[in-house]
């Protein structure tokens, strides 16, 4: 029937299109003008690895002097369900988890953001005596989140990626040489856990 009217509003395949139906194409015609999912996409530029930028607030000088960053991989454990057969069918329902983050950045001449990092990993644990023992309970001072903002060609913001309640786990140190004839800077790497990371559209 509706077909029937569209025909009709076609002009019967002799008239030509009367406009009466918006979007059809005509009789025998894929009606491509009201495909909700179309297969163009809306752009075709591509994503380049320096469409970035770090922040992190509770390590301004890390943020400044970064260098790389990344969206960690994500994987989701399916769950076996136990049957009387030799295969096991997957079922959704797993765990779910997040690799975790590596921040790169520029060592800066007086090592203020190197030991930015150092000096949270030392708050949050019994590094050397009891003087600086962590409280019965885990404090909000502990963690701070980190957000990634993604942007286009354009250098306008996406997304923001949200890594929630992040705290620093590691830290490589810094190696000195006399070999080098020339000056180049040393490159640090924070890694962090998190509990988990959102991304939103800006």
């Amino acid at each position: 029937m509706v077909y029937e009217e569209a025909i009709s509003g076609y002009g019967g395949g002799t008239a030509g299109y009367t406009g009466a139906y918006p979007g059809f194409t005509g009789p025998g015609i894929p009606d491509i003008t009201r495909a909700i999912n179309p297969r163009q996409p809306s752009t075709n530029n591509y994503l380049a690895s320096n469409y970035f930028q770090l922040e992190i607030t509770r390590l301004p000088l890390v943020t400044y002097f970064c260098q790389s960053a990344g969206i960690p991989a994500l994987s989701l454990t399916p769950v076996d369900q136990p049957v009387p057969f030799g295969t096991f069918p997957k079922r959704v329902g797993g765990r779910y988890n997040f690799e975790d983050l590596t921040v790169n950045f520029i060592v800066d001449e007086e090592m203020k953001n190197w030991i930015e990092v150092f000096r949270w990993m030392e708050s949050i644990g019994n590094m050397e005596d009891y003087t600086k023992v962590i409280d019965t309970h885990e404090t909000t001072d502990f963690f701070s989140n980190i957000t990634l903002i993604v942007m286009n060609s354009a250098y306008k913001q996406k997304y923001n990626v949200v890594f929630n309640n992040a705290f620093p786990i590691a830290l490589t140190g810094i190696d000195f040489t006399s070999n080098s004839n020339d000056t180049e800077p040393i490159i640090a790497s924070a890694t962090f856990t998190y509990d988990s990371y959102n991304i939103k559209a800006l």
